[in-house]
């Protein structure tokens, strides 16, 4: 099982038919051809490449299930003729980005009584957050996640959404953190609070997580985030 993180770096003025196009159009295609059900959607609403969308599904079976419904999707005639009617002149993407994940051990499951509601999270603002770990730290990044980070980011305003830890892309070995705000005042005053915090600060949290890259995004009115991003097995 793993997560993949797929990140369209669109034409410009063509984002939001991207958007329908992943969100409305293509998912019966991706039910045709066992597709898992997406897990979130956004656009970037800042970030160093915009425009761009972005949506998460996680592989339950694996590159055996990711193979066979991309080669499924890539062979279907219906999906093909719409492909082309709706792309008119030109391409909606300029290039893709694909990250694969798999889930970190700072991560915990929760549980039926975990009290987690089934519903989309209440949030205005999302952020996905990547952070570089230096090779052979990875572990230790994940005991700083669990012991200090996670908490303290909840305990300032954030939803942790999903942790987890970088197997394909350029912060590789690294982490990849998705979290919900309730907006972006209230963002920004959580994690003034979260960077004055002597466990964040202390010599070994900054060696080892203090380098990381932030998006902010917006959930798409076809892919908005539940409060947890574990799939439903």
């Amino acid at each position: 099982m793993f997560y993949e993180l797929r990140m369209y770096h669109a034409v410009p003025g063509r984002l939001a038919e991207l958007v329908e196009r992943i969100g409305k159009i293509l998912p019966p295609f991706f039910k045709r051809h066992g597709f898992p059900p997406r897990l979130g959607q956004w656009t970037v609403s800042a970030g160093p490449s915009m425009p761009m969308l972005i949506w998460l599904l996680c592989w339950p079976q694996g590159f055996t299930q990711r193979s066979a419904s991309f080669a499924g999707l890539g062979a279907d005639p219906e999906w093909q003729a719409i492909r082309l009617t709706t792309n008119g002149l030109g391409e909606m993407v300029r290039k893709y980005d694909l990250r694969i994940l798999t889930p970190s051990p700072a991560w915990a499951r929760p549980s039926a009584t975990d009290g987690l509601p089934p519903e989309p999270v209440d949030a205005e603002l999302f952020e996905l957050r990547v952070y570089d770990v230096p090779v052979g730290f990875l572990a230790a990044a994940n005991e700083i996640l669990t012991a200090s980070h996670l908490p303290s980011l909840a305990a300032c305003g954030a939803t942790i959404l999903g942790v987890f830890e970088n197997q394909t892309g350029p912060s590789t070995p690294g982490i990849t953190m998705l979290l919900g705000w309730q907006n972006f005042e209230e963002r920004r005053k959580g994690l003034r609070r979260f960077e004055s915090l002597p466990e964040v600060r202390s010599t070994e949290a900054l060696n080892i997580l203090g380098s990381s890259a932030c998006v902010l995004l917006e959930a798409s009115p076809f892919g908005r985030p539940n409060h947890h991003l574990w799939p439903a097995m």
